[in-house]
């Protein structure tokens, strides 16, 4: 293992909340400190007089000596000039050795005009996303294309959104997709029922899910969401009083609720973000479980796992024939792949192509540096 060196884990994500984004970017800081490395990592606290042991706990993780999560203060302004005293005052401690991971554009770009040296962490084109929509993409273009000629090195969660960066810009630096992980324990026994992990965000297509679920005798259970909320009274009503909808749980119980259930489905729209750009967190974690999983048969699934049982996107009959016939499957063999696993990786790519000016080993598994 290499020496430990500061690492600025470039983010302020909400926490503790049940989205994907907040688990990701504690679970990759707790992995590289666990490695031994610094890690300095600000965040937003969703509730005053919260300690970082309490957030920590949440998402079941273990405080370290090596990891530093700042709580920023609770007014927006406060928290924005905390932020960026933080930022400066990491820089002028750890500039000329230090690795500033950006996970947020804007952020990395903040960190450029400091003198930083920055890896940035791509979760989405913008630019691409910004033309589907039928935006000007101007702005979007221009902040990819400073970060492209600036950073040190590109990170992606999903090959897809690597394969788009590189046609988009060319001279894209080196760079590498590695997929997400996951916390989650393998599950014991069989389960029962059907269950989604996550939230109602348009482009999940839970409306495709809500129907399919108005013509199966299996009960579907949506993990993720407040009972009483108007979309969550909507899908109900899609699927006939059907599907069940259950509040946001912390991380910490996911591996327990997931295990009750007997098959696991992944819902996705249509468009770059579902078909090309995600790596999604809950199918890093359902492929933990070892339980079958219905999944839209899209490339972004198809990098991670071909182990599932495919449906059309947006078609109820198909996604309902996919459910029975994955109910009626025996359990699969749980396939793992832990956030250690992933922070090695990206120490592998940023040590391999940053600080010592060669290409990443073989190992790295997706992709590949250029």
């Amino acid at each position: 293992m290499p020496a430990p060196i500061p690492w600025l884990w470039l983010y302020r994500p909400p926490v503790p909340t049940a989205r994907a984004q907040s688990i990701q970017v504690l679970h990759m800081a707790h992995a590289m400190a666990a490695r031994g490395h610094e890690v300095t990592l600000a965040a937003d606290p969703s509730a005053p007089g919260l300690l970082p042991a309490d957030v920590l706990r949440w998402y079941g993780l273990a405080p370290l000596p090596t990891l530093h999560l700042h709580l920023l203060p609770g007014a927006r302004t406060p928290a924005s000039l905390a932020f960026r005293a933080l930022l400066v005052g990491w820089l002028a401690r750890h500039r000329h050795r230090g690795v500033v991971y950006a996970r947020h554009k804007r952020y990395a770009r903040l960190a450029l005009r400091l003198g930083g040296r920055v890896i940035w962490e791509a979760h989405e084109v913008d630019s691409l996303q910004a033309a589907e929509r039928g935006e000007d993409p101007t702005l979007h273009r221009e902040l990819e294309r400073r970060l492209v000629h600036r950073a040190a090195g590109v990170v992606t969660n999903a090959p897809g959104t690597l394969d788009l960066l590189r046609t988009t810009w060319p001279d894209l630096p080196s760079a590498v997709a590695l997929l997400n992980a996951s916390a989650v324990r393998p599950a014991p026994g069989e389960g029962v029922g059907i269950g989604y992990l996550g939230s109602l965000r348009a482009w999940k297509d839970l409306d495709t899910l809500a129907r399919a679920a108005a013509h199966i005798d299996t009960p579907v259970t949506l993990v993720g969401a407040d009972p009483a909320s108007a979309e969550a009274r909507r899908l109900r009503a899609l699927s006939g009083a059907r599907l069940r909808v259950e509040a946001p749980i912390p991380y910490a119980a996911v591996s327990e609720r997931l295990a009750a259930f007997r098959v696991l489905v992944l819902p996705l729209g249509q468009g770059l973000l579902p078909e090309r750009l995600v790596s999604p967190l809950k199918l890093a974690d359902y492929l933990a479980t070892g339980r079958r999983i219905v999944a839209a048969d899209h490339p972004s699934v198809r990098a991670l796992t071909r182990d599932f049982v495919p449906y059309a996107s947006g078609d109820p009959a198909d996604l309902a024939r996919a459910l029975t016939t994955a109910r009626d499957l025996p359990p699969r063999t749980p396939s793992p792949r832990t956030w250690a696993t992933r922070a090695a990786e990206v120490e592998d790519f940023v040590l391999g192509t940053w600080m010592k000016g060669r290409q990443p080993s073989p190992r790295v598994p997706v992709g590949s540096a250029r």
